[in-house]
């Protein structure tokens, strides 16, 4: 997108933690960084009565900076609407603001908005933006809104179809960002050079030489403030569904033909397209449900609740690369750290010079971290110094910080600056979507059967002991998913 070309950024939910968090701060230091158009508009939307200058001072309370200047200059592009999306109240006025600014900018403006708002009220403010005519501004033009939207993309496949035939009645695909932050992180984009740009990992990449694959992504914390929404979601939905799925489909896709969206996507599909669809007893058998301690005494969650905030399951990609090659996905709250990371565990084979390792073996193995601090690292074996032939694992890690001096932008900047300029290559395609909760649905209808227990596991651990129990019936066992020089 040309610096010069007018940008309308609507952001509707803009009082709540995902703007005050992330957006903003991202639109802030895009605007810092005069990546932003000079004529900018960013209509700030939401229930809670404010003026245009409250507003600005409650956001120069959070945007914390020793840019002042630089800061003042951009809360003056914002206004702020009191409406109410879900009920079409007031939602006239984001029509008539967008066209104060065209005649102010001589010229017809990029307009985006952004769904920053609570799932249960999603279809009420899409099919009102659509009634109030917000998918057509500006169509003189061409100059087509755009729509971003964060997960979840739907709770199940029946009603992630339900969305799509609404998304569609008001806007096309190529105009639908569907958002997941973990595709905006350095280390995943990574993934595609280290994978396809070195020639010495890409030939060991199969079910000849890897063994396993652990995806985890834990936090420390525990629901907080989401109780409402999470109890009627739960880890597999709320984690698994989006988050881990797009890891495994990025780590064991083929090599798209181009760095675009229809090659990556196509290429996701494909594989997703691979994964076993597990049968009830194989759901029983293959994957494990729990509930930290003290879930049940949270901020608005059910005294009875049966919700997850623990899912491990075991999935398989049924081609000939990957055939054979479990793949452990976990996610948890309450667990020791906030930590996203992909371990790819290779073979553990005989060696005729060192037959001691055989006795205690320390299979390689490669971690890509995602968070906390982005970097990845191998795990080889080296003799250690004297006169001996002891053999000791040791490990080789690059992390992010320590090498480049260039700052990480982070993931929302990226993303958004992808919406700007019309690049949907780290955004998931509504196929991509359904896919994933093909896969997803048939566990959740076991799990909601009641067919595989609710176990609980202590806050500050690593889940519950049947988490342990399950990878070690395969003859296996968890790795650190953390890096050791990569740590704050």
């Amino acid at each position: 997108m040309e610096n010069n070309t007018p940008l309308v950024f609507v952001i509707f939910g803009a009082t709540g933690d995902l703007a005050k968090k992330r957006i903003f701060p991202a639109l802030f230091q895009l605007y810092s960084a005069k990546l932003l158009p000079i004529k900018l508009k960013i209509i700030a939307a939401a229930r809670t009565r404010h003026s245009d200058q409250n507003f600005r001072d409650y956001l120069e309370e959070n945007l914390q900076t020793d840019n002042t200047t630089g800061l003042q200059g951009f809360l003056q592009n914002i206004v702020y609407l009191p409406l109410d999306v879900a009920q079409d109240k007031n939602l006239n006025d984001v029509k008539k603001t967008i066209t104060e600014f065209e005649k102010e900018a001589g010229t017809c403006p990029q307009t985006i908005y952004y769904m920053a708002i609570s799932p249960d009220i999603f279809v009420g403010a899409i099919e009102n933006l659509g009634q109030e005519g917000l998918n057509i501004v500006c169509s003189e033009h061409d100059k087509k809104p755009r729509i971003i939207i964060e997960k979840p993309f739907g709770s199940s496949l029946e009603s992630a179809l339900t969305l799509k035939l609404l998304l569609e009645k008001y806007f096309s695909e190529d105009e639908i960002y569907r958002i997941d932050h973990y595709l905006g992180k350095e280390t995943v984009q990574n993934i595609f050079a280290f994978r396809f740009g070195n020639e010495i990992f890409e030939p060991t990449w199969n079910n000849q030489y890897i063994d396993h694959i652990q995806i985890t992504t834990s936090e420390y914390l525990g629901v907080e403030k989401r109780g409402e929404f999470y109890d009627k979601s739960g880890a597999l939905r709320d984690i698994t569904q989006n988050h881990l799925l797009q890891l495994l489909s990025i780590i064991t896709m083929e090599e798209p033909n181009g760095f675009n969206a229809a090659e990556i996507n196509e290429r996701k599909l494909a594989v997703l397209k691979d994964v076993k669809t597990l049968s009830p007893a194989e759901v029983v058998n293959s994957t494990v449900r729990g509930q930290y301690e003290g879930y049940l005494q949270e901020e608005k969650i059910s005294p009875k609740s049966q919700t997850e905030t623990y899912a491990l399951i075991k999935l398989e990609v049924d081609n000939p690369r990957w055939r054979g090659v479990p793949i452990y996905l976990r996610t948890g709250k309450k667990l020791p750290g906030k930590v996203t990371s992909i371990i790819i565990q290779f073979k553990d084979t005989k060696r005729k010079l060192f037959p001691e390792l055989d006795q205690k073996p320390t299979p390689n193995h490669i971690t890509l971290q995602i968070q906390p601090n982005e970097g990845i690292g191998i795990r080889l074996v080296a003799k250690k110094p004297g006169l001996g032939t002891e053999i000791e694992p040791v490990d080789m890690e690059f992390c992010y910080r320590n090498t480049f001096d260039t700052p990480q932008p982070e993931a929302y900047q990226r993303l958004i600056m992808d919406v700007i300029g019309g690049d949907q290559s780290l955004f998931i395609s509504q196929k991509v979507t359904e896919q994933c909760w093909r896969i997803i649905d048939p566990i959740e209808a076991v799990w909601q059967s009641g067919k595989t227990p609710l176990v609980t596991y202590k806050p500050g651990t690593w889940g519950p002991k049947e988490a342990n129990e399950l990878i070690e019936k395969d003859k296996r066992q968890w790795l650190a998913p953390l890096l050791t020089i990569c740590k704050i």
